[in-house]
C-alpha cells in the first residue's frame, strides 16, 4: 500500500471543527493555522479519513514526523478510534485515524465528545 495518495483540496468543516477542539486542548498555537491549511494527500488505504497537510497544494507529504496529540475516540458503532496528530514545531502535518483493535475498519472521524487524550487515559 501507498504511504499516501495525492487529494488536494480545502479543509472541510468537520476537520476544521475537529482540528479546532483538539488545537484548543493541546497545541494553543497551531489554533491559527487552521484556516491556511491544505490538504495535500490522504492514507494511501484510500478509505480511513487519515488526511496529510501542507501550506500550499505544491507542498510535500511529510513522512514520521513527531507525534504531537495522541486521543482515542469511538466511532458510530462504539469501536475504539486511535488519533494522531504528527507534526513539525511550527505545523501540524497529519491527521491519522486508525483502529485500536486492527479489527474495525475505520471511515469516518470520530464525534468530539468522545475523545480522550492518551495523557488522561494513563492518569486515571
Amino acid at each position: 500500500m501507498e504511504y499516501s495518495i495525492q487529494d488536494k483540496r480545502e479543509l472541510n468543516q468537520a476537520e476544521i471543527e475537529f482540528l479546532t477542539y483538539l488545537f484548543e486542548k493541546e497545541k494553543t498555537e497551531w489554533t491559527d493555522l487552521i484556516k491556511n491549511l491544505k490538504v495535500i494527500a490522504r492514507c494511501g488505504c484510500g478509505n480511513c479519513p487519515t488526511i496529510m497537510f501542507g501550506k500550499n497544494f505544491e507542498s510535500k507529504v511529510q513522512e514520521n514526523e513527531n507525534l504531537k496529540i495522541d486521543y482515542t475516540g469511538k466511532g458510530i458503532n462504539g469501536e475504539l478510534i486511535g488519533i494522531s496528530i504528527f507534526g513539525t514545531d511550527q505545523m501540524p502535518t497529519e491527521l491519522e485515524f486508525y483502529s485500536i483493535d486492527g479489527e474495525s475498519d475505520i471511515i469516518e472521524i470520530p464525534k468530539i465528545d468522545t475523545l480522550k487524550s492518551v495523557k488522561e487515559k494513563q492518569t486515571e
